[in-house]
């Protein structure tokens, strides 16, 4: 699996590739490219935030790889990212419309999205990188839109984003009622 992730350093960005790697053994998840702390507290957001979604946590080995390498802190800023290569994993997210966005949202354990500094940075290099959307936290989504031409897409949760990406949303309940109807 792999997604678009953004690092900052001083209020500008730089494009991060997330992979993932999944297979069998020992059930783990290692974070590679985050300094020691960064890349633990990383794991615990996203594994409960996962979890508290409503989605399964792989019981397999699982290696997420960040290239180029974020030397301090950043760890907040890949959990999205992090998070989606997961679910994509799992066939929650189409691994193909995961390829098209950038991802620039920390992880709260509930799984809500979190704003970060500097989205407008982010929106940048997400349009200089020739993705077709960036994915932000709602209070980031004014500064992402101001830079020009890209789709901004503010989304609440972990359940929002894997439904925006996933192959076939999720209905709503009036759209259900409204099929069943006609």
């Amino acid at each position: 699996m792999y997604a678009h992730g953004f690092a900052i350093r001083r209020g500008t960005a730089e494009h991060v590739h997330v992979e993932l790697d999944v297979r069998g053994g020992l059930p783990g998840f290692s974070v590679i490219g985050l300094a020691g702390g960064a890349a633990r507290d990383a794991r615990e957001r996203v594994q409960a935030a996962v979890l508290n979604s409503g989605f399964a946590f792989p019981r397999r080995r699982l290696t997420a790889n960040l290239t180029p390498a974020v030397a301090s802190g950043g760890g907040p800023a890949f959990d999205l990212a992090l998070a989606c290569c997961v679910l994509a994993a799992q066939e929650h997210v189409d691994p193909d419309r995961l390829l098209r966005v950038g991802l620039f949202a920390e992880l709260g354990l509930g799984g809500d999205l979190r704003p970060l500094e500097s989205a407008a940075a982010a929106a940048e290099v997400a349009r200089a990188a020739g993705l077709a959307a960036l994915i932000v936290a709602p209070a980031n989504h004014a500064e992402a839109c101001a830079g020009g031409p890209l789709s901004v897409l503010g989304r609440r949760d972990l359940r929002e984003v894997a439904e925006l990406l996933s192959e076939r949303p999720r209905r709503g309940a009036a759209a259900a009622r409204a099929a069943e109807a006609s």
